[in-house]
């Protein structure tokens, strides 16, 4: 038998033996993944390297935005070399365009003993990095945008806009280095790196056209002060691709007079949100054109439709629908209605149409929902669950409903494109998503109505003998508290140029002009001088 101490032995070194091989499977299998981890933090130093951004380019290949690379100074007390007195000088000697909050930030910092850190936010370009030698002054890489015109589509560049919706695309792909280091943290240059090449962020191509979106910005800032308005917003898109050409919303400026273009639009503010897309609107008559082609496509009504009610207003219950000039129009056709801008005839076009074939184009319009648009911040359209029949009617000349300009232009560029809603978009390889919405048929017979009443019509004069269009124009009231204001108005201008084979479709609004009221004398002016420049400029 063995002895009892040699028994304790045994089973000791067994048990140190089974401790022993414990330890190493925890240490080689259980921690490895960290323990990994810590080596290569120990004997390798990793730095990140910032991709170039893309830039945002024109319909020509033009950078609307691109992106320089400056570095933004941090400051390490423990490893300053420099004394901290010397410190403010040093940096403003490198830079002397250091914003003044960096400078205070800089005296708090050489004067307070407990703080160790100080980012600045003033940016230094490569030379003025490389000038300060000093390992407690540590420069990082920052991407700026640089716009290459200033203000020029302010409204839809930037980290608001095109800039923000496309930050992933245009930021790239960051990439890695991984260096040998010694004990105290130098680069052991002997023994080998390796390198993950960052990836260059993609430029973003546009629809939009860089002369246009300046005439756009330019005639809008002359608009808002000739007709007193509060602000106004122009969209230009193109009618088979619903690419946009040229974006601007502008409120007016208490600056002095302005003469010249130029001074215009520094008489204007730019805004930097989006009205176009954000804020809701009831659009007035331009809508009628839209009712009147829902209704010839359904056969809700005949080509050769006659209003033998059109010389009273349209009792409805309580509610009496009349004209926006209190005057009637006997026996009106189609042509007649949306020349005169005929509130009655529409009333009682919409009533043969009935609710569920309104609604079911007004779905295929997109006027329920988003157009989803390469924007942030899109406002949905206020839907109603009830429709009465007043309110029916109403619809048929634009009040009882809301929406952006970008949705009811999207939507009445359905005509200029024979029938298919195409949705609106700003990048040139972006899929065009399109939908049948009217017959071919119904469209001919709608460009025809149009462009008999822009002949004959009110906006005749403003129309250059050589343009041909198909338009409308619309005047709408302010809802506010339930109701409608009494002072403001929206004054609206939407069509299209040339009737056949389109090459633009726009619409202007002007908020509360204080010269005239209406659509027709205020935003059709607009409309057409920009319009009788874009052949040349397409």
């Amino acid at each position: 038998m063995i002895p009892d101490r040699q028994k304790t032995v045994v089973l000791t070194l067994a048990l140190c033996y089974l401790a022993v091989v414990v330890k190493l499977f925890y240490i080689q299998i259980i921690k490895y993944p960290e323990l990994s981890r810590q080596l290569l933090s120990q004997n390798f130093k990793t730095t990140t390297i910032k991709p170039e951004m893309g830039s945002i380019l024109d319909s020509q290949g033009k950078p609307l935005v691109s992106y320089q690379t400056f570095f933004q100074a941090s400051i390490y007390k423990p490893d300053l070399k420099t004394k901290t007195d010397a410190l403010t000088p040093l940096l403003v000697s490198k830079n002397p365009q250091l914003p003044q909050s960096d400078i205070d930030k800089l005296t708090k910092f050489v004067q307070n003993d407990k703080q160790k850190w100080l980012s600045l936010s003033g940016l230094f370009d490569l030379r003025q990095s490389k000038e300060v030698d000093d390992p407690g002054i540590v420069f990082t890489k920052v991407s700026q945008p640089i716009f290459t015109e200033k203000n020029l589509g302010d409204i839809f560049l930037g980290s608001s806009g095109l800039a923000g919706y496309y930050k992933r695309q245009l930021s790239g792909k960051v990439g890695f280095s991984w260096e040998t280091k010694d004990a105290v943290g130098n680069t052991i240059l002997t023994h080998p790196g390796w390198i993950i090449d960052p990836v260059k962020g993609s430029d973003i191509p546009t629809y939009v056209n860089r002369q246009i979106q300046y005439l756009t910005e330019t005639t809008l800032a002359e608009g808002i002060k000739q007709f007193s308005a509060d602000s106004g917003e122009i969209l230009i898109i193109d009618p088979s691709t619903g690419g946009i050409i040229a974006m601007s919303a502008q409120t007016a400026s208490s600056s002095t007079e302005a003469t010249s273009s130029a001074e215009a639009t520094a008489s204007a503010t730019i805004l930097h949100s989006n009205p176009i897309i954000a804020n809701l609107f009831e659009p007035g008559s331009i809508v009628k054109p839209l009712i009147m082609t829902l209704a010839l496509d359904s056969d809700s009504i005949k080509p050769d439709f006659i209003c033998t009610k059109c010389d009273r207003p349209h009792q409805i219950g309580q509610y009496a629908v009349s004209n926006w000039d209190s005057n009637f129009h006997a026996n009106s056709d189609l042509k007649d209605i949306i020349k005169n801008s005929d509130n009655i005839g529409m009333s009682y076009i919409i009533k043969d149409v009935g609710l569920e074939k309104f609604q079911k184009y007004f779905k295929l319009l997109g006027l329920d929902r988003k157009t989803g648009i390469d924007l942030p911040g899109e406002a949905r359209p206020l839907l109603k669950s009830y429709w009465p029949e007043i309110d029916l009617a109403t619809a048929s000349f634009g009040q009882g409903f809301a929406v952006t300009q970008v949705q009811m232009l999207t939507a009445f560029n359905t005509i200029a494109n024979n029938g298919v809603r195409v949705g609106p978009h700003f990048r040139q390889d972006q899929k065009t998503i399109s939908t049948k919405v009217y017959e071919a048929k119904s469209v001919e017979l709608i460009k025809d109505i149009l462009r008999y009443g822009v002949e004959n019509g009110a906006v005749a004069k403003f129309k250059p003998d050589s343009l041909e269009v198909c338009g409308k124009s619309g005047t709408s009231q302010v809802a506010v508290k339930g109701g409608y204001s009494d002072t403001s108005t929206i004054a609206s201008y939407i069509g299209f140029s040339p009737c056949k084979n389109p090459e633009f479709t726009m619409i202007v609004t002007i908020h509360n002009p204080r010269t005239s009221p209406w659509g027709s004398s205020t935003a059709a002016p607009i409309w057409y001088k920009i319009a009788g420049k874009l052949p040349s400029l397409l």
